[in-house]
């Protein structure tokens, strides 16, 4: 594992996070103790729960027990995963009875980060925010962060009370973003990124051309130029997986303190350590710009169709 620079904290993160949610863990206290373990051993510091829930809590506790908690970097949603409304949590109450449970019965000792969702970062009513910063007093909670993408990163970063900014990185991250990334960073603000592996490139049919599916079996393409332009090389590189490919272009953004990554089981996340470590073939860099470029030409070429 390799380490970054946390701001001016003086705190190292590791350069993979752990999204651990105890919905997609199937609720087990078994799956989330083993993926943790293995996040540990792997060099892993950095953690985020995307739930409150006393058993995810305790276990998180229990396993992180046998590391330094100085060490450890502890992020919270601040609302449960699969509400329909996130500010609805952001109330005082709801609040506070979550961050009572996370701080005094979990074990937790502290949060180091407490995440607001993108849908709601806005409507954080001043009672509460009151509250978080007695907390932040008290050194219960350390800082607190905003998720946000797009128009939204603005937002964030010029509301000022926000220290973190939690964001989408990937292969089509635009330069406009790029930009607000540096935006944020010049105001003091860290940056933390997460989904890295954009749905729409998952499964090959979706971005090899038909052409081209003969030499993902082996044999020769029927036309070895068919993919040039688009994202098949995602799936056709040798010993890469499309997901590793896409994880190791985000790493080679420096502005992030750390990027989050959500992991099946063990093995899983063994694969996405390795890639830390590992060189990304020279030429995905410039596939990468040749596909964004071919994809945002045929986007302009739509546009312009249906204005005629």
């Amino acid at each position: 594992m390799r380490y970054r620079p946390f701001g001016r904290s003086g705190q190292a993160l590791s350069a993979l996070g752990l999204n651990v949610s105890w919905a997609k863990l199937g609720r087990s206290r078994h799956a989330v103790a083993r993926l943790l373990n293995t996040a540990l051993e792997n060099g892993i510091n950095t953690f985020h729960l995307t739930s409150a829930h006393p058993e995810l809590l305790a276990t998180a506790a229990d396993t992180l027990a046998i590391v330094d908690r100085r060490v450890l970097f502890i992020s919270l949603s601040a609302e449960e995963e699969g509400g329909s409304d996130p500010a609805d949590e952001y109330r005082l109450e709801p609040l506070r009875e979550r961050l009572r449970g996370v701080i005094k019965s979990s074990g937790l000792q502290w949060i180091d980060l407490l995440v607001f969702h993108a849908n709601g970062f806005d409507r954080i009513p001043e009672r509460s925010w009151t509250f978080i910063n007695a907390l932040r007093e008290a050194g219960m909670l350390k800082f607190t962060g905003a998720t946000a993408n797009d128009d939204l990163i603005k937002v964030a970063v010029d509301d000022g009370r926000f220290n973190i900014l939690k964001t989408v990185f990937d292969i089509d991250t635009s330069w406009n973003k790029r930009h607000l990334l540096d935006y944020a960073l010049a105001q003091g603000m860290a940056v933390f990124g997460h989904d890295f592996f954009p749905a729409q490139y998952r499964k090959p049919e979706a971005v090899v051309p038909k052409k081209g599916w003969l030499g993902l079996f082996g044999g020769q393409s029927i036309d070895p130029l068919a993919g040039r332009g688009t994202y098949a090389f995602l799936h056709q590189t040798p010993d890469w997986t499309a997901e590793e490919l896409c994880l190791s272009y985000a790493l080679t953004q420096p502005n992030l303190s750390t990027l989050f990554v959500n992991a099946d089981d063990p093995e899983h996340l063994d694969s996405l350590v390795a890639v830390v470590e590992r060189a990304m073939p020279t030429s995905v860099p410039a596939q990468i710009e040749m596909a964004r470029f071919s994809a945002q030409a045929d986007e302009l070429a739509k546009r312009r169709k249906k204005q005629a």
